[in-house]
C-alpha cells in the first residue's frame, strides 16, 4: 500500500491477523495453564506462561470435546493452535485445536482422576457388571481390522469353537478419532441386537498408544450397551478405564477369545457324561422296581388259585414295566445321539462339501454355456462367409464374366476410358492375359 494509506483500526487488527496466521501456521505452544475460565457457551479461555512470558488462549466447545482430561490451574500443557489476533480488541492470541498434558505424569493423573470419578459413581462395582454367556453363538470384535488383535482372536477361537461367528467392526484403537468410532461401533451392535457379546481389542503399547480406552464417553458406552463388553486391551500388564467398567477384563485378546469360547472337546465329553448319567439313573429305577416287585412276591400267602392270578398280573405288570423302561432308555439313546448329530451339524466338512457340488454344478453350466456360444458362432461365421462370397468378384469371374485393368491395376469400366496403344490385364477366374488396345 502507499505510505500515505490511513488504516482503519479493525481494518489493520484483521489484516495483522491474517498475516500471522498465514506465517505461523498450526504450532504446538508448552506452558502452565493460569486464568483457566469455562463459560456458559462450553468455550474454554485461559492463559499459558512461563518464567518469562504468557499469552491468552482459547479452545472452543467444538475442540475442547475431545480433550481427554480436565485442565486446572497449574497444569503443564501442550496446546496445538493457530496464532491470532482478537480484531476487537487487538490482542494477540492462541486459538487451540488440541489441548493434551504435557508428559507422562500429567497422563497419569489424567486417568487417576477419571477412574477416581467413575469408581465414586459406582460404575466398577461388581454388582453392576453382567455375566458372559457360558455358550456364544455370535459375537462382535470391535477393532483395527489389520492389527495382531484380530488374528489372535479369530486363531484361538477358531480352534477351540470352530463354529462361533465372529463378526469384525474394523476401528481406529489409536488417535483422536478411534475413542467416538469405538462408541459409534458400540451403539450399533446395540442396535443391531445380534451378538451374545462383544471383545473391545487392541496390542499393547505405551499409556499414549492406549489413551483412547481411557476416554470417559467410550466408558460410559461400554456401560450403557445392553450385551456384555469384554475388554482386552494392551497386554498383561496395562490397564485402561475401559478395564474398569467393561463387564470382564482379559489380559491380552487371546485371553478373550478363550473366555468366551468353549473347546468341541468339552462339548462332547459333556455331552457323553450326560448320557452315562441319564443311562445309570434309569438302570437304578429299573432295579429298584425290581425290588419291589420281588418283595412283594414273597409276602405273597394265599391259596395257588389267587396266587397264580396274582403271579399272572405281576408277570404283566412286569412286562409291561419293561417295555416302559426300554421306551425311556431307546427315547434317551434317540436324545443323546441327536445331541451327539447336533455337534457334527456343527463341523464346517457338510458346508464345505455343499459348496463344493454347488461349484461343480456351476463348472458344469458354464461348459454347457460355452459349448452352445461355439456352436453359435461358428454358425453365425459360416453364414457370414457364405453372404462374403456371394459379393466377391471371383464369383462373378466364375459365371465367364472378365474384368479389364490398367497398367495401375486399377479397373476399367467403360471404353471411353482407354486409348490406342494402351496395354491392359483381362482377368479369368482361373487366369490372366495382357493385351493391347488397337
Amino acid at each position: 500500500m502507499q505510505e500515505d494509506y490511513i488504516w482503519q483500526v479493525s481494518e489493520l487488527n484483521h489484516a495483522a491477523r491474517s498475516m500471522l496466521e498465514k506465517h505461523f501456521g498450526l504450532i504446538t505452544v508448552c506452558g502452565e495453564i493460569s486464568s483457566f475460565t469455562r463459560a456458559r457457551s462450553g468455550h474454554w479461555y485461559f492463559t499459558l506462561k512461563d518464567i518469562e512470558g504468557q499469552i491468552r488462549c482459547a479452545l472452543f466447545r467444538n475442540r475442547n470435546l475431545y480433550c481427554q482430561f480436565h485442565p486446572k490451574e497449574g497444569d503443564l500443557v501442550h496446546l496445538q493452535a493457530k496464532v491470532s489476533i482478537y480484531p476487537d480488541r487487538g490482542e494477540y492470541q492462541l486459538i487451540g485445536e488440541s489441548l493434551t498434558p504435557a508428559g507422562a505424569g500429567q497422563l497419569q493423573a489424567a486417568f487417576q482422576q477419571l477412574k477416581q470419578k467413575l469408581q465414586d459413581e459406582g460404575l466398577f462395582a461388581p454388582e453392576r457388571k453382567r455375566p458372559i454367556p457360558e455358550y456364544c453363538r455370535r459375537i462382535a470384535v470391535i477393532t483395527s481390522a489389520n492389527g495382531a488383535a484380530v488374528h489372535d482372536i479369530i486363531s484361538v477361537a477358531g480352534k477351540r469353537m470352530p463354529s462361533l461367528q465372529i463378526d469384525i467392526i474394523p476401528v481406529p484403537v489409536q488417535g483422536p478419532d478411534a475413542a467416538p468410532a469405538a462408541c459409534h461401533a458400540l451403539k450399533l451392535c446395540n442396535k443391531l441386537n445380534l451378538h451374545d457379546a462383544i471383545i473391545i481389542a487392541r496390542g499393547g503399547g505405551s499409556m499414549e498408544d492406549l489413551w483412547s480406552f481411557n476416554d470417559e464417553t467410550l466408558a460410559r458406552q461400554i456401560v450403557s450397551s445392553d450385551i456384555p463388553v469384554i475388554s482386552a486391551v494392551g497386554h498383561e500388564t496395562d490397564f485402561t478405564i475401559s478395564d474398569f467398567v467393561a463387564d470382564l477384563r482379559a489380559p491380552t485378546p487371546s485371553a478373550a477369545a478363550e473366555a468366551i469360547t468353549q473347546s468341541q472337546q468339552h462339548l462332547s465329553l459333556q455331552t457323553k457324561q450326560l448320557g452315562q448319567r441319564l443311562h445309570g439313573a434309569l438302570q437304578n429305577q429299573l432295579h429298584k422296581q425290581q425290588l419291589i416287585i420281588n418283595q412283594l412276591k414273597a409276602q405273597l400267602r394265599k391259596p395257588d388259585q389267587q396266587l397264580q392270578d396274582y403271579g399272572q398280573r405281576l408277570d404283566k405288570l412286569s412286562l409291561a414295566m419293561e417295555k416302559h423302561m426300554q421306551f425311556r432308555i431307546y427315547d434317551s439313546h434317540k436324545r443323546i445321539e441327536s445331541l451327539h448329530n447336533r455337534i457334527q451339524s456343527l463341523s464346517p466338512k457338510a458346508h464345505i462339501t455343499l459348496q463344493r457340488q454347488h461349484l461343480q454344478n456351476l463348472a458344469a453350466r458354464a461348459d454347457k454355456t460355452i459349448a452352445i456360444k461355439q456352436r453359435q458362432s461358428k454358425e453365425q461365421v459360416a453364414y457370414l462367409a457364405g453372404m462374403l462370397n456371394q459379393l466377391s468378384p471371383l464369383q462373378t469371374l466364375s459365371r465367364g464374366y472378365t474384368m479389364t485393368q490398367d497398367e495401375e491395376g486399377n479397373i476399367v469400366t467403360k471404353a471411353a476410358a482407354v486409348c490406342s496403344g494402351q496395354r491392359l490385364t483381362v482377368r479369368w477366374q482361373d487366369d490372366t492375359l495382357p493385351v493391347t488396345v488397337d
